[in-house]
């Protein structure tokens, strides 16, 4: 006696990719994984899950690059709650840590799946089917270069560690896959210009029942600029995403931040045989504390509704900039003085700190070295 899934709930999995019994169902070619897929940040999704180019959370980064972890200079928790159809739903917790040298997130993702009717080959009732899903990640991501005197400017670059697991009535699969991106921030003067690419769900696929499909990967190109409106900032985002099993999809959107509290977003996808449309949400920020909401519609199936709420704690984390070559010969010049200065050679202390000065005039170690260094001269008792 053989299961089979109730037709509609089967139907809405394998048609929005969120759910192992989707994927199951769907036979040999078609990934295992694809609740992976979901875009779980409503920020993102609002701004028609477009993200490749952009940053600016840690939500964000998660879903469409890790390269964006780089930027991060507070300690952040974030929570995600997704309502999907037929009383499918995801949840998502993420914690990111800013080290000296960039920054360091995990992450956990659960999709919950109702219970599915079973059938026999006869149409007959046969009890129900389990299905559901969990990913674990651990990500990495630092600057590689950049301007010295604006460490959020530059080329950064991120990788994300998954383990995956899917359930499906009694039997599982698990899977080790990969994200990795790279993200380039120049600021200009009417604003700033970011270019992303990454890459999603990289490595070997889930297998079920003899059966081994490809990764769920997902590939990104992006772009976003940010530039004032009336005092405020106003994003623009757009990506072209390439699903390995899948046509290419365009997505666009955009966020005003009205007094930098308040956000509005709207945007666009194209190119999906389902899901493609409009996609509308918004935040608000109270100092250290941000909600997000993003509704999208997907026909038949009814809305999808996210939610999210982030924290940002503690204060930022000094990151390690850097530096020009006559900042690092300053640096020198006065830790050399300042032995110097210990030894009681006042005179030849003056003489490196002038050089430190001279590379780099407004170095503070050395100003205050140098003030030092002529009271000594003056009395050297």
């Amino acid at each position: 006696m053989k299961n089979h899934f109730s037709p509609k709930l089967l139907s809405a999995c394998c048609a929005l990719l969120c759910a192992a019994a989707g994927s199951a169902a769907a036979g040999a070619g078609t990934s295992g994984g694809e609740f992976l897929r979901i875009v779980q940040s409503p920020r993102v999704v609002a701004m028609g899950e477009s993200g490749a180019g952009g940053y600016g959370d840690l939500l964000g980064a998660l879903a469409a690059n890790p390269a964006a972890l780089g930027r991060t200079a507070y300690k952040e928790a974030a929570f995600t709650y997704n309502s999907w159809l037929e009383g499918i739903n995801s949840q998502q917790a993420a914690y990111a840590q800013p080290l000296r040298y960039g920054a360091a997130a995990v992450s956990v993702l659960a999709l919950t799946v109702p219970g599915i009717d079973g059938y026999d080959n006869s149409g007959a009732a046969a009890g129900g089917v389990e299905a559901g899903s969990l990913a674990a990640g651990l990500s990495y991501a630092a600057r590689l270069a950049g301007p010295w005197q604006d460490r959020l400017s530059g080329l950064f670059a991120g990788v994300t560690l998954k383990y995956a697991r899917e359930k499906l009535d009694g039997i599982s699969a698990t899977a080790a896959l990969a994200d990795a991106g790279l993200l380039w921030i120049k600021r200009r003067p009417a604003g700033a210009l970011a270019l992303g690419l990454s890459a999603q769900s990289l490595g070997q696929g889930f297998k079920f029942d003899n059966e081994t499909g490809p990764a769920p990967s997902v590939f990104r190109a992006g772009a976003s600029y940010i530039m004032l409106a009336a005092g405020d900032p106003i994003t623009f985002s757009a990506d072209v995403r390439q699903q390995k099993d899948a046509g290419a999809a365009l997505c666009a959107g955009a966020e005003y931040q009205v007094w930098r509290a308040v956000s509005v977003r709207a945007g666009y996808v194209s190119g999906e045989d389902l899901g493609s449309g409009l996609r509308l949400g918004g935040g608000l920020v109270m100092k250290l504390l941000q909600f997000d909401y993003s509704l999208s519609s997907y026909g038949k199936f009814g809305p999808a509704h996210r939610f999210a709420l982030s924290y940002k704690f503690d204060r930022p984390v000094a990151v390690t900039r850097h530096l020009s070559a006559e900042q690092e010969e300053a640096i020198r010049k006065t830790g050399q003085a300042r032995g110097l200065l210990k030894e009681k050679r006042y005179y030849e202390a003056v003489l490196l700190l002038n050089e430190a000065l001279t590379a780099d005039p407004g170095y503070k170690d050395a100003l205050e070295l140098m003030r030092r260094a002529r009271v000594k001269l003056e009395d050297p008792r």
